[in-house]
This record gives C-alpha cells, sequence and structure tokens, in this order.
C-alpha cells in the first residue's frame, strides 16, 4: 500500500463505437492523452465512465488495458462498488488481481444502508483487499448520506481505507472535518467535477478527479496554487467556469462533453454514449459546441 495519489486524476470516459461495442483503441488514446495534459493518474469504471452500464466482461477488459496502457507511468484507480458487500468484493479483488494501485468506492445504494450496514460494507471491502480504498461520497446521486466521523472510524479500524472524494455540499467544510477528525489517517479529493477547487486547495485537498477533457485546467490550477500563485490559481478557475458549471448540471452533461471534445481533438472515433442517458436538445448542443470552440487548443 505504497501509493500515494496526489493531482489531477481524470475520470477517464469509455469510448464506444456506433455498434455500442467498447472502443479499445480510442480508450488507450485517451490514457495517453489525459498523461500529456498533465494527469498525474488515471481512474476508470467510475460514474463518468459509465461504469453503470458495462459488463462484468467488459469491466474486466477495460482494467486490463488501462494497466497496461498505463504502464507504470502514474496510478491507476479503478471503481468497485456494488449493492452489496460481496459485488464489490469480488469486483474489488478482480481490478487487484488486474493491477488496478487503488480502488474508488461508493456506497450500496439500491437499499439505503443505515450506519451500521455503512460502516459494514466499507470494513469488509477494506479488508479484502491489499491497495488502497478512496471512499466516494456522492449523496445527490446515490441518495446515501455520510459523515467524517465514520470515515475517520473506518480509517482508524481499516488499513487500507485512506482516502475520501468529497462530491457532496457544502464541500470545503466537509473536506476540513475529514482531515480534522480523522488525524492524518485520510487523503482528501475534490470531486463533483471540481467546482470547488478553489476552496478545497485552501482546506488541504491532495487533488482532484474530475472529468477528463479538464485534465490540463485542473492540473495547472493545482500547479500554480502550489506555487504560491493564488490569483493566478483564481484567475485561471475562473476563465473557464461557466464551462464547468454548464458540464457539471449532470453525469450525462459532463460525459457528452468530455466525449465530443474528445471526438474534435481526434482522441475518439465517435461521442456515443450507451442508454439510458438523458438527451442533450439542440440548444443545449449549441451550447456545448460553443463552449468547446472557445478554449484553449480546440481552435
Amino acid at each position: 500500500m505504497t501509493t500515494d495519489l496526489r493531482g489531477c486524476i481524470p475520470i477517464l470516459c469509455t469510448p464506444f463505437l456506433d455498434d455500442l461495442s467498447v472502443d479499445y483503441q480510442s480508450l488507450e488514446r485517451q490514457i495517453d492523452w489525459v498523461i500529456a495534459e498533465g494527469a498525474s493518474g488515471v481512474a476508470t469504471l467510475a460514474l463518468a465512465s459509465e461504469g453503470y452500464k458495462l459488463t462484468e466482461s467488459e469491466r474486466d477488459e477495460i482494467t486490463r488495458v488501462v494497466v497496461a496502457t498505463t504502464n507504470g507511468r502514474v496510478p491507476v484507480v479503478v471503481s468497485a462498488d456494488g449493492g452489496s458487500p460481496d459485488v464489490a468484493i469480488d469486483r474489488a479483488l478482480r481490478a487487484q488481481r488486474a493491477g488496478a494501485d487503488a480502488l474508488m468506492v461508493l456506497p450500496s445504494s439500491f437499499v439505503k444502508p443505515g450506519p451500521a450496514a455503512l460502516r459494514d460494507y466499507y470494513v469488509r471491502i477494506g479488508q479484502a483487499v491489499e491497495i488502497p480504498v478512496i471512499i466516494q461520497d456522492a449523496p445527490q446521486l446515490t441518495g446515501v448520506a455520510m459523515i467524517p466521523a465514520l470515515w475517520a472510524d473506518l480509517a482508524r479500524e481499516v488499513e487500507t481505507i485512506q482516502y475520501v472524494k468529497a462530491e457532496g455540499v457544502p464541500q470545503g467544510q466537509t473536506l476540513t472535518a475529514t482531515l480534522e477528525q480523522s488525524e492524518g489517517r485520510l487523503t482528501v479529493f475534490c470531486g463533483w467535477g471540481g467546482l470547488s477547487m478553489i476552496d478545497a486547495m485552501e482546506r488541504g485537498a491532495a487533488g482532484s478527479m474530475p472529468a477528463a477533457n479538464f485534465t490540463r485546467f485542473f492540473a495547472e490550477i493545482q500547479r500554480l496554487f502550489e506555487s504560491g500563485d493564488v490569483g493566478g490559481a483564481e484567475a485561471l478557475f475562473q476563465s473557464e467556469l461557466p464551462y464547468v458549471l454548464w458540464a457539471m448540471q449532470s453525469i450525462d452533461f459532463s460525459v457528452r462533453a468530455t466525449k465530443t471534445e474528445l471526438l474534435a481533438r481526434r482522441v475518439f472515433r465517435t461521442r456515443t454514449m450507451r442508454e439510458p442517458w438523458a438527451h442533450l436538445d439542440r440548444i443545449a448542443e449549441d451550447q456545448l459546441e460553443r463552449f468547446i470552440a472557445g478554449r484553449p487548443g480546440n481552435t
């Protein structure tokens, strides 16, 4: 458990061909592209990877391809969760065997767990694996509320539980409480598309886990902030905040934006998404085209 996660760790999109099969060649190009853009790690099979639309065999093959293509250049984070501890443990162990450096784990949510069930879920997963676990807190998507006191308790009991990706709001206060209550056992990451990035940096976050198309943007914000140029970091953040806000209207807006931009940059061959997804109307698609056309490197 020597993996040190920090910096910008983008969530890889899962590219699909027009026949809805996984486009592994585009996945490989995406990995090379985000690393060139400044990624200090990559994450896959997450919500923004459309991980919930993938078969178990596709999950295994995607993990294999991501680990092989990354080839040790940066750590690989694989999402491994499920409707029960048993499902999550099975996915976690498969990812670990395939070479994942860390696991990101949402709470079970189909049946909303109480505090005791939540604790049991994370304890069992953490004790089953030998690589670090990132607790992913996304209450607006899962409907499951967690608190820093729970995470701190888990970190004290289970050695592998070392990180929290906070997606809920207010995010900043949650990050501070997590760091304080865990007494340094937990490292925190800014989630929810990086919307609280400056606040998160001020509170000691180790980095961000944004959409892949924003890799260079968030990596540079963190570089500026940590070099002492807080004003420069704030100015850069504000320069593209309207686009980030637009994309974070929903997971589907974010995925559509990322795939459209990676298609424009010739990283992806299509911007196909598997159903179900909330399709953008013509006005929204036009807005997206304008945002992408106005970004550095897309003109």
